[in-house]
């Protein structure tokens, strides 16, 4: 493996965590380099420290330090916080959860926006449901989006996870069991930008991977992908995120859904602490026509509620 994709695999993955460094080491870096670049117009470095040591004080918090991203393990965490740790307000393990902590899951716009987009993704997929269907997910993840969908009455179908992230396939193989499918369910560790499939996927969903393919080519290439392992009349449910209006003048948000706090709180955190390079960030139109430009018709939009995360439902011809 060159290294130019190694750098790009793990950036993709954001699971194997910083191997160079402890976490402390990672606080110390992150300080020296606020420190260094001093206030901001819209934060004091004083307001950053006491950011960091706060996100330093919980589970989620130091793995965001740590790999400024989620794996498959904090993304499910992430999409079932509306259905546990919202409601009773401590994490899976019993944890109560802190202040700080509940800002990020119940407040940060791109966090709600996410969790809004598994929300409507389970209602879209379910509409698919039927005898014979062959689901694919890709990146998997925890796979938690297919696994807990209602099957009553359907026996006859085949779910298949692709992921290159070892611990991804790991804990979706564990809630397979969990949700008592696992002889439904198979795994494949696949890198999604060279798959083997071919015709061969009823249901296709993608969420997450092309946020981090800066490249318009290599996002097009990927649609390519998928394109070619869909059967004829297949359906791909993937979703995208838009720009935001400080960064460009053609944002698709809405201002009037997002508090003003959070947003400027949630850029501090990921933009100005986590150093999070926002490189994949697409708007509909763009989405729109490379998924056109692979084939792909009959294209749908799905959107939430501040138009930062939006499902897009689209087919491939018969």
């Amino acid at each position: 493996m060159n290294k130019k994709f190694q750098e790009f695999n793990e950036q993709r993955i954001l699971s194997h965590g910083n191997q160079k460094e402890s976490l402390e080491e990672t606080i110390d870096r992150i300080k020296k380099r606020i420190i260094n670049t001093g206030d901001k117009p819209h934060v004091t470095v004083a307001r950053q420290l006491e950011f960091i040591n706060e996100l330093a004080s919980f589970p989620l918090g130091k793995f965001l330090l740590q790999n400024r991203g989620l794996n498959g393990y904090w993304i499910d965490y992430l999409m079932e916080h509306p259905y546990q740790g919202r409601v009773k307000g401590i994490d899976t393990k019993g944890r109560s959860l802190t202040k700080f902590e509940k800002y990020l899951l119940d407040n940060d716009p791109i966090f709600l926006a996410t969790q809004e987009r598994y929300i409507n993704c389970g209602k879209v997929i379910q509409n698919y449901l039927q005898e014979g269907l062959v689901f694919a997910s890709l990146p998997c993840g925890g796979m938690r989006d297919l696994l807990k969908l209602d099957f009553s009455g359907v026996n006859n179908l085949r779910i298949v996870g692709i992921d290159i992230d070892y611990e991804s396939l790991e804990l979706a193989k564990k809630l397979a069991e969990e949700y008592g499918l696992s002889e439904k369910v198979e795994f494949h560790h696949q890198d999604a930008w060279k798959l083997p499939f071919e015709d061969e996927f009823t249901l296709l969903i993608s969420n997450g991977l092309n946020a981090y393919e800066p490249d318009d080519n290599k996002r097009t290439d990927l649609y390519q992908q998928f394109f070619q392992a869909l059967i004829p009349g297949g359906i791909l449910v993937t979703s995208f995120i838009t720009p935001p209006p400080d960064l460009y003048s053609y944002s698709e948000w809405d201002i009037n859904q997002i508090n003003s706090k959070d947003l400027l709180l949630s850029k501090i955190i990921f933009l100005d602490i986590l150093d999070f390079k926002v490189t994949g960030l697409r708007s509909s139109l763009t989405t729109k026509l490379q998924l056109q430009t692979v084939g792909f018709d009959d294209i749908e939009l799905i959107w939430d509620n501040a138009r930062i995360c939006p499902i897009v439902v689209a087919r491939k011809p018969k």
